[in-house]
């Protein structure tokens, strides 16, 4: 439905001739006259006859409101067929105009109603302050059910206890971080200076678009490789857990005429992107959930063929607050590597959760960081019917979870939920990786599978982030090379991710030649390699080597050109060491493994690169 609001004195109307949808009506209706009154030219659209009674509470209850705030002692309801193109049936808009009119009646405001489908002569004479005109577009949201009770945090340890959040003691600084921020609502105090990660933010080339919104990043050359190794890294890990998995590409928008699609973002609120073409309301994607179900919905799936997955790595979006906006971890443009999993049952569910869990936990504990779980459910009795499984996972960590379920009387389309967080160097808890339990968007989609006696069957499905977003993987990196540097010794990246893998530093340009044969012969093993042809002294060389974070520096002279026995500074153990190029090759080959390989997003020779 939409309307136009015009605050006037007087309105006037009357009724010339019948249309052919027009409606029956009395004399008295056939012309009108209010003063101080509140018009409102209505037009009902098709979208709003299965939900009358929603359209017309929610239109109804905002005209009294604005009645209210404009001092209006009227309302004219005025049937307007020119305000959009998708109309609704006639008998259908005289339906919820009659409803409106009872329903703004009902709340002791004189109300009168101009007659459906007839031509009509009016005149209006508009107020002209700033609230005189003004527009609406209703579309019925279904009030959510009272809630009963209020939410529950407590402590679940591994051998079964339930604590009290303030009871807790002696727990890991980020499950205490945890618990004074989600159980007890306590704020961090503001940070002091700037966060120190965002220093190597700027060193990589990691940064905000001042031209674009708020919380939207740009990449320059190494963040922008540092970006497409994570995605390639998440693409791995989902190919490495054995599971069928069928890679996807989906759009980024998706239209809210789909029932689907509304019903499944109401629960995300004021946290949607929305674009209004005129004609229709799109939202922007917050996770792959839209696009991979969409595909699922229309695939002919066997129940032989459970369980497997679908992935994308779905560049997402939320309308995070501008204040709250940090490079990497909260931004409003993010990508999300996500893996759904689709399942027969509930108890194939669990053995998936489970394994999920346990990559989840791998991946954190490969960068040297512990995670503490946060575990939502979305009522007592889903806890009750899950607790074992979570009761499990504390054992296999050995460390309890804090246990949250909100309150009954909301009917969420998922029982449990994850939260894995970190806690950072600004001793902050922070959600990096996630695991959930869908149980309801395979029906709200129409997504079935055909079971033994070929009937159509919802499968339940797993949502994942295993390693969080790209840009929070990436926070988790940064802010762990400030860690180890707190600890007196220089900072790092694992070799996989640095751009800058291996640097050559000719004496003279004499040696460059040479350096060119050392680093032709290392980057054939799938290194980046780089080569300071640059005129700069070997010591400024050196200084610039460590400036830019290399993980394994030579340099390159009269005697490692006769010899071929280089000293290589590595820095993760702060040392030289002395070792042959293909020695040095195979050293860094082996941090790399199986992790993925890009080449360089720049020239290799230094003396080409531009001053980013």
């Amino acid at each position: 439905m939409r309307t136009l609001y015009i605050h006037a004195d007087p309105m006037e109307f009357e009724s010339k001739k019948k249309t052919p949808v027009a409606e029956d009506i009395p004399d008295s209706m056939h012309n009108g006259s209010m003063e101080e009154v509140l018009v409102v030219f209505v037009t009902v659209e098709s979208d709003d006859e299965d939900k009358a009674a929603q359209v017309s509470a929610e239109a109804s209850a905002d005209i009294v409101d604005t009645v209210k705030r404009v001092g209006a002692e009227r309302v004219m309801l005025y049937p307007y067929a020119h305000l959009s193109s998708d109309l609704a049936k006639p008998k259908a808009s005289v339906n919820i105009l009659k409803m409106m009119h009872d329903m703004i009646s009902s709340k002791g405001i004189e109300v009168s109603r101009a007659p459906f489908g007839w031509y009509k002569s009016f005149s209006v004479k508009c107020k002209g302050h700033p609230l005189s005109e003004l527009s609406r577009d209703f579309k019925g949201k279904e009030s959510r059910p009272e809630t009963k009770g209020e939410e529950v945090f407590f402590i679940l340890t591994q051998d079964g206890k339930e604590i009290s959040v303030n009871d807790f003691r002696n727990g890991s600084p980020c499950m205490m971080e945890m618990i004074a921020k989600e159980a007890l609502g306590k704020d961090n105090e503001p940070l002091k200076g700037e966060p120190e990660y965002l220093r190597l933010c700027k060193k990589f080339g990691i940064q905000w678009e001042s031209m674009s919104d708020v919380g939207h990043m740009c990449l320059t050359p190494h963040g922008a490789l540092m970006f497409d190794l994570v995605s390639d890294y998440s693409t791995q890990i989902v190919n490495d857990v054995k599971l069928p998995v069928y890679m996807v590409k989906g759009t980024n928008m998706f239209s809210l005429d789909e029932p689907a699609v509304k019903e499944h973002a109401d629960l995300f609120g004021d946290r949607l992107y929305s674009i209004n073409t005129g004609k229709k309301s799109f939202i922007l994607r917050y996770a792959a959930c839209h696009q991979q179900f969409a595909m699922m919905r229309n695939w002919n799936i066997s129940y032989k063929q459970l369980p497997f997955g679908a992935f994308e790595v779905a560049d997402s979006y939320r309308l995070e607050q501008s204040g709250e906006t940090m490079l990497c971890f909260r931004t409003r443009r993010l990508n999300m590597p996500d893996l759904h999993v689709v399942c027969k049952d509930e108890d194939e569910a669990k053995d998936y959760f489970k394994v999920l869990d346990g990559r989840i936990f791998k991946e954190v504990e490969a960068l040297g960081r512990e995670y503490d779980m946060l575990v939502n459910f979305s009522s007592k009795k889903a806890y009750e019917e899950n607790k074992q499984l979570i009761l499990d996972l504390c054992r296999e960590h050995d460390r309890p979870a804090l246990i949250h379920f909100y309150p009954e009387g909301i009917n969420y389309y998922w029982t449990v939920n994850i939260e894995y967080h970190i806690i950072d160097q600004m001793n902050r808890a922070r959600e990096i990786g996630t695991v959930q339990i869908d149980i309801g968007n395979a029906k709200r989609f129409g997504i079935t599978y055909a079971d033994e006696k070929a009937e159509k069957v919802n499968p339940i499905i797993l949502h994942t982030a295993v390693i969080g977003t790209i840009e929070r993987y990436l926070y988790t990196l940064l802010d762990t090379a400030v860690g180890i540097e707190k600890k007196g010794v220089p900072g790092y990246l694992p070799v996989w991710i640095n751009p800058e893998q291996a640097r050559l530093m000719p004496v003279t340009s004499a040696h460059i030649p040479k350096a060119m044969e050392i680093a032709e012969a290392i980057g054939s093993y799938g290194i980046r390699v780089s080569v300071d042809d640059t005129d700069a002294t070997v010591s400024k060389k050196v200084r610039r080597s460590k400036q830019d974070w290399c993980s394994y520096a030579a340099v390159i002279g009269d005697k490692e050109a006769d010899t071929g026995e280089l000293s290589v500074y590595v820095r993760s153990e702060n040392t030289d060491k002395m070792m042959r190029a293909d020695e040095l090759a195979k050293c860094v080959r082996g941090e790399i493994g199986d992790k993925p390989f890009r080449g360089f997003y720049m020239p290799m020779m230094l003396a080409q690169r531009i001053d980013l």
